[in-house]
């Protein structure tokens, strides 16, 4: 049986502990859900980028690209849209290249690039993703983005979540998240309400993003696994 891993912060990641394996990366709140979202809507491909002065030059670079994200979930002066996925309408983006910094999940993507192969995970996704890695076979990493280099409870609860719906052997980090997210969602009453009850959703919420935690929590509603190519910096469906 395969094993399953996981990560609460991209920096606790060890050396070598993803070679030959699978990572999931993410971002509930609300990088990989946008990107979910963005190429489910038509985006041709999504392009991680770590800082806002790098996404300007990358983007001014490419054809046909649009500027995307955040600092302190605000999108920046200039850019096109934020990091809202309810933004990432087909009308604005189909065939658009998304070039998007956001301030921890486009780094933790670029941090997991030592994998064999690097997927984009959210709980929108969750059954297609999980299907997809049943399929491979391969032991599988999750990397939890974290919110400003402090775990974020909606994120391990993500992990939990997939951790859950994939049963394969799990490592104690593994477990924890699980046991984390099983027990948060009896609590809260439900997996929706635990997310809910972390720290950077209830930011979000008083910034006026509660339709985006809304949204983040929706099982299972898009088909699409994203997959981030290292070689040539884009993020594509599976």
């Amino acid at each position: 049986m395969p094993t399953i891993d996981a990560v609460a912060l991209p920096d606790h990641l060890m050396s070598n502990q993803l070679n030959g394996k699978i990572a999931v990366v993410i971002d509930i709140l609300r990088a990989t859900t946008t990107i979910v979202e963005a190429l489910g809507n038509g985006a041709r491909c999504i392009v991680p980028v770590a800082s806002v002065d790098g996404a300007r030059v990358l983007s001014h670079k490419r054809a046909n690209s649009i500027l995307c994200g955040e600092r302190s979930g605000i999108k920046p002066d200039g850019f096109t849209l934020g990091n809202s996925p309810l933004e990432y309408d087909p009308q604005t983006i189909l065939e658009k290249d998304c070039v998007l910094t956001t301030t921890n999940g486009t780094r933790a993507i670029h941090m997991a690039d030592a994998a064999d192969e690097v997927l984009i995970g959210s709980v929108s996704n969750v059954d297609a993703l999980c299907s997809c890695i049943r399929d491979d076979g391969r032991d599988v990493v999750l990397i939890c983005s974290g919110t400003d280099g402090m775990v974020s409870f909606e994120d391990c609860l993500g992990a939990g979540l997939i951790i859950d719906r994939l049963s394969y052997a799990a490592t104690d980090n593994a477990a924890m998240m699980y046991h984390a997210m099983e027990g948060a969602s009896i609590r809260f009453g439900g997996f929706r309400f635990a997310v809910e009850s972390s720290f950077h959703a209830k930011r979000l919420i008083e910034m006026g993003f509660g339709k985006d935690v809304e949204h983040a929590c929706q099982m299972g509603i898009s088909s699409v696994v994203p997959v981030f190519d290292s070689v040539i910096g884009e993020i594509v469906t599976d």
